[in-house]
């Protein structure tokens, strides 16, 4: 396992119709991107996950 690097991102979440912050956790990978591990909302459950700019913004953070 490689070293954990933690992220807090913020911004409107359409399901709950208010700001959130959303705490993230990425690995860093031994060719030195960032993978992401933890994503501390129900994204996999959420009707807008499609819509979701947190969690895009969470994955543009990889690499």
């Amino acid at each position: 396992m490689g070293e954990i690097e933690e992220a807090f991102i913020s911004g409107f979440c359409r399901s709950s119709n208010e700001t959130r912050t959303v705490a993230c956790e990425y690995e860093l990978q031994p060719d030195g991107t960032r993978k992401l591990t933890e994503f501390d909302c129900s994204y996999e459950k959420c009707p807008n996950s499609g819509a979701c700019l947190i969690y895009k913004e969470a994955r543009d953070r990889e690499g």
